[in-house]
């Protein structure tokens, strides 16, 4: 009886043993991690007319409160980026864990709970920070200047006010010169304007959707002006001179001191460009009502600026 007793106890041992790597085989095999299961979650991420998101950051999160009431939260240090097709994949994902959080440059952070298969719609910034820089091309048409190369650099914000509208008013810098050049009888004249200016430009923006992530942008607005520093450059038969352009002591008429130009100028912006993600390259320009210090814009003179360059959004 004592060698039965002992058979049927070392055959149990055996079977105990059995069962119990047959579990950690079952565990490891789903994803077992120091006792807590996981699995892996993969989803898709879109903008709100349904396109993929491209380099989107999906982080796991853990919140103790609703997700939009959340003040703790726990880290797993599980993220993914997601692919050309907006997909993401996440491995060995605590099953108590409940949601994801999304973050991509140019759109809002998301906060979702877990769903397989998961797709998660993020909402575009409506506030945006824009810097764009050019080369310009300017000239003062009244009387008959010439083109001259110049620059214009800006900062700005821009509003998304709807799907294809938004509004973004940019502080620039800008230099609007010309050349006035005169060859005649053994004379030879060449006066060299470049006035730097401070653009206050109010640009209405309009996309048009041309490709996946590609719109064409146009934009227009009026431009307050103020010229601030900047020096005409002549030259009369190898005999050079230079004045200050805003220098309200430079021309005399017998009974006042004035300016060359008028400090203040305005008119209307205008832009074209086709727009890839945050990128903007088009060109853009200005039509500026330029007057003088001694009679105002009674007989103003007319500058046009044409900047190619580039724009971006944050």
């Amino acid at each position: 009886m004592k060698h039965i007793l002992m058979l049927c106890l070392a055959a149990w041992l055996g079977t105990a043993s059995l069962t119990a790597q047959e579990v950690v085989a079952d565990t490891v095999a789903t994803g077992m991690e120091e006792g807590v299961l996981t699995h892996d979650i993969k989803g898709v991420v879109t903008d709100k007319d349904g396109q993929p998101v491209v380099g989107a950051l999906v982080t796991l999160r853990d919140y103790e409160d609703k997700p939009r009431l959340f003040k703790k939260y726990e880290e797993y240090g599980i993220s993914a980026i997601t692919d050309v097709d907006g997909k993401f994949f996440l491995e060995d994902v605590p099953v108590t864990a409940k949601y994801i959080v999304v973050e991509s440059v140019g759109m809002g952070t998301e906060v979702r709970e877990i769903n397989k298969p998961l797709s998660v719609d993020t909402k575009r910034k409506k506030l945006t920070f824009v810097v764009q820089a050019g080369v310009s091309m300017s000239r003062y048409t009244v009387n008959g200047g010439s083109f001259k190369t110049g620059y214009e650099v800006g900062v700005g914000l821009e509003v998304r006010t709807s799907k294809h509208w938004a509004f973004r008013p940019m502080i620039q810098l800008a230099q609007r010169g010309t050349v006035y050049e005169q060859n005649q009888d053994g004379m030879s004249y060449r006066e060299t304007w470049n006035p730097n200016f401070l653009d206050l430009s109010l640009y209405f923006v309009n996309r048009q959707k041309l490709a996946h992530k590609t719109n064409l942008v146009f934009s227009f607005g009026p431009v307050i002006a103020y010229g601030f520093s900047g020096k005409v450059k002549t030259d009369y038969n190898g005999q050079q001179e230079e004045m200050d352009v805003f220098d309200n002591k430079v021309f005399y008429d017998g009974y006042d001191y004035y300016s060359l130009l008028h400090p203040l100028s305005f008119g209307v912006a205008y832009s074209l460009g086709v727009e890839y993600k945050q990128l903007t390259v088009g060109v853009w320009g200005k039509n500026m009502a330029i007057g003088n210090d001694y009679n105002g814009f009674d007989s103003p003179e007319h500058c046009w600026a044409l900047t190619f360059g580039a724009i971006y959004r944050f």
